[in-house]
């Protein structure tokens, strides 16, 4: 799963390297007034803003979904592992405890 989040991640990484290039490129060849770009401009940005907005959002409750369920896993392990080694110490404390025990009578 992890891989397919970062392959996801690559590919979105680069569609948005191509977007800026695509968009510098526009912008020193085109031959429309400041103004006229400026307005292009923000419009486009905009439309890109309000048509992957949904996408963006989808992508981050699923990442908030996966981070909730690693975490979970990792809390369980860790408690198990506790619990192991209350476990252990509590029995090697009850043998020490024992021979000093036994040394004394």
């Amino acid at each position: 799963m992890c891989d397919r989040y970062r392959s996801a991640g690559t590919g979105l990484a680069a569609f948005l390297l191509g977007a800026v290039v695509g968009a510098a490129a526009g912008l020193l060849l085109a031959p429309a007034k400041g103004e006229t770009t400026r307005r292009r401009l923000k419009r486009w940005a905009n439309d890109t803003y309000e048509d992957n907005k949904e996408l963006m959002l989808e992508h981050a409750h699923d990442l908030k979904d996966k981070a909730k369920e690693h975490f979970e896993t990792a809390r369980e392990k860790f408690n198990e592992g506790k619990e192991k080694v209350v476990k252990e110490f509590n029995r090697r404390k009850e043998e020490v405890a024992a021979k000093f025990k036994k040394d004394e009578e």
